[in-house]
């Protein structure tokens, strides 16, 4: 196997069942546990932030900025108007 001073191994050890679940949910959605794990620490580094929840609140920020069919509101009073519209 070739060496490449870039890469690093990681190991470590954690509950079964918690391994299990995490594995059995990553599946499901195609992934790996290997892939997931990457693909969150490639997260936190984008975010500059470990918490998955703001993460996946950024994320929907941005996909929010590039809808076309946003809604949009000109002020915050205007969103309460909505809101009491639809009581």
């Amino acid at each position: 196997m070739k060496s490449n001073s870039n890469m690093v191994t990681c190991s470590f050890v954690m509950d079964r069942d918690v391994y299990n679940a995490f594995k059995s949910i990553v599946s499901r959605q195609g992934q790996n546990v290997k892939g997931s794990i990457v693909s969150y620490m490639q997260s936190v580094i984008r975010y500059d932030t470990p918490n998955f929840d703001t993460i996946l609140a950024i994320q929907e920020v941005e996909a929010l900025k590039k809808d076309p069919n946003k809604k949009v509101y000109n002020s915050f009073n205007e969103v309460l108007e909505e809101l009491e519209d639809d009581e």
